[in-house]
């Protein structure tokens, strides 16, 4: 909230003049200004958050004005910005035209206008400037992500309030964050407002703030039942569970344990990736797990020297105090100033029901990682005991996909020849590539000892010869290597692929057979006769 109390007194006086002035700029040049006293007819400022959030989001302010033309001596354009007070007091940001239309019957202006944040909806994380030369290892903190995205929108460099652990801002990503570079601003500013629990907007001076709504101070303006017309009060909601997930399935999450509401945080570049996610989860529901924000609707005389996310009091109907935060509201001014406020929740539609019970269980999970710089996937699958290394990993990028055996730490049936002892690390790994060109299975490296020449499972050998898959029980044994693929019933081959041709045993076409280019054969009239067609050009 703006401390200035002269205008304090004068907007909480019974009887009041409220005044507004609009400045038209050109650049940074001054063209005209419009008051309520000559052409300022109206004007409406618009200031949505995001309902159901307790952090983790942004507000892009718009705003309305009519001016009247009688003479049509205006010309206002899309070059043009426009500033906003009231009794003389600048307290929001720079607003830049993006439509004027005419009344051809009043000769009115309708301008149209939105903040800096506006913009970034249409910039790209690759269009960052981190000061550093290509050839340097791209590295940064959080805040310093942030100040990257206010030069880029010509806005003052961030402020971080109510942080309290100023650490939070300083998390260094010595590879950068897990964005590919495609992502707009807008995205990367709520990823930032969520690894910190912050919400952001543009205050006056186009400062970009980054403020964790304060749930211990005391509310900075009490609404009572003289300054408001219409309030529609509801339950309190408190944030008991913060959950970070992908769409892959890393999902990680604490809770204070208290019944209230989750809040979600997908695919979060800043949280992608990390090896302490778990810690970055904790510390966020240590910042602010308990926070509560009472449900209201109201209408009232309204308080320009508020700031959103500033924390506010309501005296309900039956004289109780309900704590709140400005955080979605219209200011009107049309003559007189009034604001509509307003906080509502309602259930996340992406909850889901089947998700892990604690963070052990979470750990635990199969998950995935999308490296979104290296373009790359890696499925990781954990051991259900003891919380051991990962025994298997899936890799996926745009080149191939690669099927790693990390560490292996269970059993294995059946047995290795030429080993001695038991077998409780495979210290390398055996990779399976997948190309467009060719399926490999690669043994890439053996124990540290004297080797292992082939590898025998219950169902499978993989030795010198090649892949042979069997089964007890089973009349079917399949072997593939280098040379082709062979098929055998017992102790008959049925079918047989290699670098001749493919010999079958017994081949059987169920619809029909087609023979060089030219010739099918296939059933004929209802199946009482056999067909040879000509199928050439």
């Amino acid at each position: 909230m703006i401390i200035n109390n002269v205008v304090l007194g004068q907007i909480n006086s019974p009887v009041r003049t409220i005044t507004a002035k609009v400045e038209l700029y050109a650049g940074s040049t001054l063209v005209d200004t419009y008051t309520g006293h000559d052409r300022l007819v109206k004007l409406t400022v618009e200031r949505v958050g995001e309902g159901s959030k307790f952090f983790g989001f942004g507000t892009v302010q718009k705003a309305n004005i009519h001016i009247i033309d009688p003479n049509r001596e205006l010309t206002i354009t899309t070059a043009n910005s426009i500033r906003i007070y009231f009794n003389s007091v600048n307290c929001l940001p720079t607003f830049h035209v993006t439509e004027v239309h005419r009344d051809e019957n009043t000769n009115e202006l309708s301008i149209t206008a939105y903040d800096a944040l506006h913009v970034s909806a249409q910039r790209t994380v690759s269009e960052l400037d981190f000061g550093i030369a290509e050839d340097e290892q791209l590295s940064y903190t959080i805040g310093e992500f942030a100040a990257a995205c206010s030069t880029l929108l010509g806005v003052g460099a961030p402020v971080f309030m109510n942080i309290g652990d100023a650490s939070v801002t300083q998390t260094l990503y010595e590879h950068g964050a897990n964005f590919d570079g495609t992502e707009d601003i807008r995205s990367a500013l709520t990823a930032v407002a969520e690894a910190t629990q912050t919400v952001y907007f543009l205050g006056r001076n186009d400062t970009l703030y980054f403020k964790r709504l304060d749930q211990d101070g005391a509310a900075l303006l009490t609404i009572d039942k003289s300054q408001y017309f219409t309030l529609d009060s509801g339950d309190n909601r408190r944030l008991s569970t913060v959950y970070h997930t992908t769409e892959l399935g890393d999902d990680v999450y604490a809770s204070t344990g208290q019944t209230g509401s989750t809040q979600y945080i997908r695919n979060n570049p800043f949280w992608d990736m990390r090896e302490d996610i778990g810690t970055l989860v904790d510390n966020a529901l240590a910042a602010v797990g308990g926070l509560t924000i009472g449900q209201f609707d109201c209408q009232w005389r309204g308080n320009f020297l508020l700031e959103l996310g500033d924390k506010i009091g309501i005296v309900t109907k039956d004289d109780s105090t309900l704590y709140s935060y400005l955080l979605d509201d219209i200011i009107t001014y049309d003559g007189s100033y009034s604001q509509k406020t307003q906080w509502t929740y309602s259930a996340n539609e992406l909850e889901t029901s089947d998700n892990p019970t604690s963070l052990g269980d979470a750990l635990k999970k199969t998950y995935a990682r999308v490296d979104k710089a290296n373009q790359q996937i890696d499925l990781v699958a954990s051991t259900s005991a003891a919380n051991e290394e990962a025994i298997s990993s899936l890799q996926i990028n745009t080149e191939s996909i690669n099927q790693s055996v990390v560490d292996l730490q269970t059993n294995i049936e059946g047995s290795i020849e030429n080993m001695e002892g038991n077998i409780d690390t495979l210290t390398k790994r055996v990779d399976q590539t997948m190309t467009a060109e060719a399926v490999t299975t690669t043994v890439k490296s053996i124990l540290e000892t004297d080797g292992v020449t082939k590898v025998v499972t219950t169902s499978s050998r993989f030795d010198e010869n090649g892949l042979t898959i069997a089964k007890d029980g089973s009349e079917l044994t399949t072997t593939m290597s280098h040379d082709g693929v062979v098929i055998n019933r017992d102790d008959m081959e049925v079918l047989r692929v290699d670098n001749k041709g493919v010999n079958a045993a017994n081949l059987h076409a169920t619809t029909y057979l087609i023979i060089g280019v030219n010739s099918r054969f296939e059933d004929y009239d209802n199946e009482t006769r056999t067909g040879c067609f000509w199928i050439g050009s």
